[in-house]
């Protein structure tokens, strides 16, 4: 089975995403979403993430 986490670094938050899916549209986003069960959905454009499996991390990288 694969699991899926998003860990936000500086912080001690680990974010299970449970479900992921792609709506069909021509907008371009990935969007969050906790569910009642405290994990996490997970949102996003076929355009942006074209193939999730190939997915291994997502990364916000802060320059100052």
């Amino acid at each position: 089975m694969v699991r899926r986490f998003i860990v936000i670094e500086g912080t001690d938050q680990v974010l299970e995403i449970s479900k992921a899916a792609a709506p069909r549209t021509a907008k371009e986003f990935i969007h969050l979403d906790k569910l009642p069960d405290g994990t996490w959905r997970l949102l996003y454009s076929p355009g942006t993430i074209p193939d999730f499996t190939k997915v291994q991390a997502l990364r916000i990288i802060r320059e100052d």
